[in-house]
């Protein structure tokens, strides 16, 4: 009947209106939620499944890019920056179709400024439960990473001279005897500067402070590119070389060192002249552990001493 027509009509016209209401209610809904992300958020995006980006935002995002706009239909694999063991975590995850948290990027701004981002991201599924892509946030930790690297550098390192402390020179030097070979010896240093205490004694510990932080300067001008420095304590200093095919070799950096450490030093105004001496040991040639070598490098050192110094 022509009522019944009418009453389908309108039910199909309140049906549409309704749907239309609810799409509407959806997408101011999720333009609000985006809202809310680019504000409270550092960084989010969604991609679809093969990773390609379909949504990116966050207030750090102006940051990094001068067009956001570009980062969308990237690969997201091509627009973070991962080494070797994060990006394994991260395709670990991806393989399995799991969640990933705290997984370290680091992005630079156009100006080259560096940004380290935790990233953490969930699968996405639709309707029917069906994986349908990913989505991530990036937290800024860029504070903290810096400031666990400036405590992890002190901790390793010699304030003085910046040369590394004897806490690490202890866990290197054990993993690079580790690694010698008979024809590519590690061959160990030991360094003292002669007469300091006189030295010390006569004009100052501020003079003796400085020529320590000079010793050092000359010790890492010295050296070659693969080599390494510490200063154990005091007027104590240590370098490392490695791939010495002959002993010999290791003598000749040693008489290169003792030579540019014995040149005047020039310290507020007034020249002093100092020497150094030098004990040098390898392995595996005269020791097989760490422990062994700084034994053998200091006999060697307290004979140079006793030689006359220099």
């Amino acid at each position: 009947s022509c009522v019944g027509f009418t009453l389908i009509a309108l039910c199909v016209l309140l049906l549409a209106r309704t749907e239309k209401s609810a799409e509407r209610a959806d997408a101011i809904a999720e333009s609000q939620l985006s809202h809310l992300a680019d504000f409270a958020t550092d960084l989010f995006w969604e991609t679809d499944l093969e990773g390609y980006v379909t949504t990116a935002g966050g207030r750090l995002l102006r940051v990094l890019s001068t067009n956001t706009q570009d980062i969308l239909g990237r690969h997201y694999l091509d627009v973070i920056k991962l080494d070797g063991t994060e990006m394994d975590k991260m395709l670990s995850a991806l393989q399995q179709v799991k969640p990933y948290s705290d997984i370290l990027s680091i992005l630079r701004d156009p100006n080259g400024k560096r940004y380290y981002i935790s990233l953490s991201a969930t699968p996405r599924f639709n309707t029917d439960g069906d994986v349908i892509g990913y989505l991530g946030v990036g937290t800024n930790v860029t504070k903290r990473i810096e400031a666990q690297s400036r405590l992890r550098h002190m901790a390793e390192h010699d304030m003085l001279t910046g040369l590394s402390n004897r806490y690490a020179f202890q866990n290197r030097i054990d993993k690079s005897v580790g690694d010698s070979e008979e024809d590519s010896n590690v061959a160990l240093l030991a360094i003292d500067i002669d007469h300091f205490k006189t030295i010390n004694d006569t004009y100052g510990h501020q003079a003796g402070a400085a020529l320590l932080n000079l010793v050092a300067k000359r010790i890492q001008k010295t050296i070659r590119g693969d080599d390494w420095a510490a200063r154990l304590g005091g007027d104590e200093f240590v370098v490392v070389t490695r791939n010495i095919p002959n002993p010999v070799d290791a003598c000749l950096m040693a008489a290169r060192l003792v030579t540019a450490l014995s040149r005047p030093y020039q310290i507020g105004g007034i020249e002093l002249k100092c020497t150094a001496s030098v004990g040098v040991a390898c392995a595996p040639l005269h020791a097989e552990s760490s422990q062994t070598l700084m034994k053998c490098a200091d006999l060697a050192l307290y004979a140079a001493k006793g030689d006359g110094r220099s």
